[in-house]
């Protein structure tokens, strides 16, 4: 182990400035009138109100397409509340509220968990500083750590296992909440009659 800015770590690893590994874009918020919830356009996130656990929720469309996030990008809180993440799964428009980085060397998973972990605490950055916002600046200099190439190969290839059963879940979630949503108001009503269905109710 080595002396580092971040502690102790393995003598081969580095510190790196996340500006030095990542590609980073910040959000630009159209005007109101180029938004809609019809569907026309690209999905529009303007913060993290319809983030969801590890996916954003589709809610706001929008027409002009200029600060777009493309699918496996993290999406980081640059305006309180300070450091939620998601993961596009989707080519989607981001606001001012929001960032999009995305790896230079193809682990993105594992800066992902970093910066989970540099975030771990609403509204603070790594130190425990309080932010109510963040610019692009305090973005890039955020230091990670980088390991050899061969750590990093094995970690995605893990981690690119449990993304997609992720991804795979997430999907089948959403469809169910839409069947529930179809389905519950018609029960309610009546509309739809299960009288006549065998069902075990002692069973179930």
């Amino acid at each position: 182990m080595i002396e580092s800015s971040l502690g102790p770590i393995p003598q081969e690893w580095k510190v790196k400035q996340l500006g030095k590994i990542c590609d980073v874009l910040m959000g630009q918020s159209p005007k109101s009138e180029f938004y809609n919830e019809t569907g026309e356009g690209l999905p529009f996130h303007q913060g993290v109100t319809d983030f969801g656990q590890r996916f954003p929720t589709d809610r706001v469309y929008c027409t002009i397409q200029k600060r777009i996030a493309e699918v496996g990008d993290i999406l980081l809180s640059v305006r309180a509340p300070v450091g939620r993440i998601n993961v596009a799964n989707k080519r989607i428009v981001i606001g001012r509220g929001l960032s999009a980085i995305r790896s230079k060397n193809e682990n993105q998973a594992f800066i992902l968990q970093q910066l989970k972990d540099k975030f771990q605490e609403e509204d603070t950055m790594g130190s425990g500083t309080i932010f109510n916002a963040i610019t692009k600046s305090d973005l890039l200099s955020v230091q990670l750590l980088e390991p050899p190439k061969s750590i990093v190969v094995n970690f995605e290839e893990i981690a690119e296992l449990i993304s997609l059963q992720l991804a795979n879940l997430t999907i089948k979630n959403t469809n169910l909440q839409k069947t529930r949503d179809l389905l519950l108001p018609k029960l309610i009503s009546s509309e739809i009659d299960v009288s006549d269905l065998d069902i075990d109710i002692d069973t179930v």
